[in-house]
């Protein structure tokens, strides 16, 4: 929520928030205004708010799916690890809507289809909680800062207590779902494995397992999902052309001039 972010006269010019990307819930006191454009300091303190008031724990581990967390954690343990709990491990995401405006390598290391225990969502429950806050939005640019936080804090707890309601139909319909989806994945994966040959199974399967488990230590190992691309044509002769979407709006646009 950047509205505002053009006028000088104005004392906030947006909102940072984090919320559950499963459920939708807004965590508390990670409602966090934002004063010029969305610095990393706004949303570092609304991160140290949502892990202290949802009492995650070490072991469990955290997933913060953000629009640009591949440049949001490049400094972060400098910025605020000595704030961060002991022990917790936090990985970075992209939600599946924002990922593919970025490089091609962004995909593979930020998309939660690659993040173990991810699960199968988009991770943009933001911008449907975001339309819901648009319905207040005139009211609140002109209310006092007090007036506005009261009327923020309603609404975000409104939220709350809706899906808290709805929470077991939401579940039980999400279950379902689930369930469907394996059936197809586990088939889809057996009529793959079966076609292809054992040894590139195996092959594969290695890969995986050990780009998992250096993700955290090292993010550019989940590039082994890319696909790979030939360097040389029949005859010796060298691949030329472009490979990526940066390349090929490169060439698009010579081939306009040209014209």
């Amino acid at each position: 929520m950047n509205a505002l972010l053009a006028s000088k006269a104005c004392d906030v010019t947006g909102l940072v928030a984090i919320a559950c990307a499963r459920h939708g819930c807004y965590a508390p006191n990670a409602l966090v205004d934002l004063f010029k454009g969305e610095q990393e300091k706004n949303v570092d303190f609304a991160l140290l708010k949502a892990l202290d008031t949802t009492n995650v724990s070490p072991e469990q581990g955290v997933l913060l799916i953000y629009d640009i967390a591949c440049q949001y954690f490049k400094y972060l343990q400098e910025r605020i690890g000595h704030r961060l709990p002991a022990g917790l491990q936090l990985e970075a995401g992209i939600g599946l809507f924002h990922v593919h405006a970025h490089k091609d390598e962004c995909f593979f290391r930020y998309a939660p289809s690659f993040i173990p225990g991810a699960g199968v969502v988009a991770r943009e429950i933001l911008e449907s909680l975001w339309s819901s806050l648009n319905s207040i939005s005139p009211m609140a640019r002109t209310a006092t800062l007090a007036h506005r936080a009261e009327m923020l804090d309603d609404h975000a707890c409104d939220s709350n207590h809706k899906k808290t309601l709805g929470i077991i139909t939401s579940l039980s319909k999400a279950h379902r779902t689930a369930m469907d989806m394996l059936k197809h994945a586990k088939t889809y994966h057996r009529n793959l494995s079966n076609d292809a040959r054992p040894q590139a199974v195996e092959k594969w399967k290695k890969d995986v397992e050990e780009a998992e488990k250096m993700r955290s230590e090292d993010i550019t190992a989940m590039d082994v999902y890319a696909a790979k691309k030939s360097t040389s044509l029949s005859g010796g002769a060298a691949a030329s052309g472009p490979t990526g979407t940066k390349d090929w709006m490169e060439l698009a646009l010579t081939m306009e001039e040209k014209q």
